[in-house]
């Protein structure tokens, strides 16, 4: 068998974290070497596949239909690798781990897959604290937090786990006919202060048959369950609503979507290396968001 042909390893390595973490800084950080060496080797994958993997604006950058091309699979190579490596230490994989993630992506994601990982490592006990309070993101009995946010939380490691495509959902009888314009006066379910419908119905012209009135549910768990429950539209996401859209419980009048500002990132102290337990459910975390977004690409 021919040898294979591969870029650097170092290479990939820091096209990965940049563009897993959306920050050459954060990535220089991560991998312990300067933003100035990360460039580089970025500028080095770049020439040896000979395209644009980033688009540049002074400091900033995103990703290029070729970045985004190789993240994901790239990403879930490295995430195989770490995994094999712990497997080998497989029986120290016990104990307790604390995880707090929202209430919608505990109870509408997080508990829905995390079976696996539980077959995997019978020893391990898991805790999951269903929350979006700031306060357990820094708290020293919390392992692991999810959150939707910008990235940024001094003092902790945070790693993006997914960008938030949003779009309405309903109960699929609401759409029996077959015919949007019958979900002109039905009512707009929201979480809390209803930007994201502002967003959306901002974005996407065909929303402006929507005239119903709002109802505010207090959080995106009780607006997703209010929509199963015929409620009205609600406005869902590519993380929480995907169960119940594949299982056609919910269902999605329109097909335009409309980033969100603000992605889920997985959050820590950065200092669990030596508890293989925490490392193990936070790489199987990263490895399950990786998969779902290779399978959604």
């Amino acid at each position: 068998m021919a040898a294979r042909r591969l870029p650097p390893l170092n290479a990939l390595r820091a096209f990965e974290a940049a563009a897993r973490r959306r920050s050459i800084s954060r990535a220089a950080e991560e991998l312990g070497v300067t933003h100035g060496a990360v460039s580089h080797q970025i500028r080095t994958l770049e020439a040896f596949v000979d395209t644009d993997l980033l688009e540049r604006a002074g400091n900033r950058f995103k990703l290029t239909v070729a970045g985004e091309q190789l993240l994901a699979p790239l990403s879930s190579g490295f995430d195989l690798l770490a995994t094999a490596v712990i497997s080998l230490d497989q029986p120290s994989v016990r104990g307790d781990v604390t995880v707090s993630a929202p209430p919608a992506l505990t109870c509408l994601w997080l508990v829905k897959t995390v079976g696996d990982l539980l077959k995997q490592y019978p020893d391990l006990r898991l805790h999951l604290r269903p929350s979006n309070s700031p306060k357990e993101v820094i708290a020293s009995d919390v392992d692991l937090c999810i959150r939707y946010g910008d990235g940024i939380w001094p003092g902790r490691r945070s790693e993006r786990l997914t960008d938030t495509e949003l779009f309405p959902v309903c109960w699929p009888d609401l759409l029996a006919s077959g015919d949007i314009r019958d979900l002109a006066d039905t009512p707009l379910l929201c979480a809390a202060n209803g930007h994201e419908w502002d967003l959306w119905l901002a974005t996407v012209p065909q929303g402006s048959i929507l005239t119903g009135g709002r109802h505010y549910l207090g959080n995106h768990l009780a607006m997703i369950e209010a929509a199963v429950g015929g409620l009205g539209l609600a406005m869902g996401d590519n993380v929480t609503c995907q169960r119940y859209l594949e299982s056609g419980v919910l269902v999605r009048p329109f097909a335009e979507s409309v980033r969100a500002p603000s992605s889920f990132f997985l959050i820590d102290a950065g200092n669990h290396e030596r508890r293989p337990a925490v490392t193990a459910v936070r790489q199987w975390i990263l490895e399950s968001f990786n998969r779902e977004r290779a399978l959604a690409a």
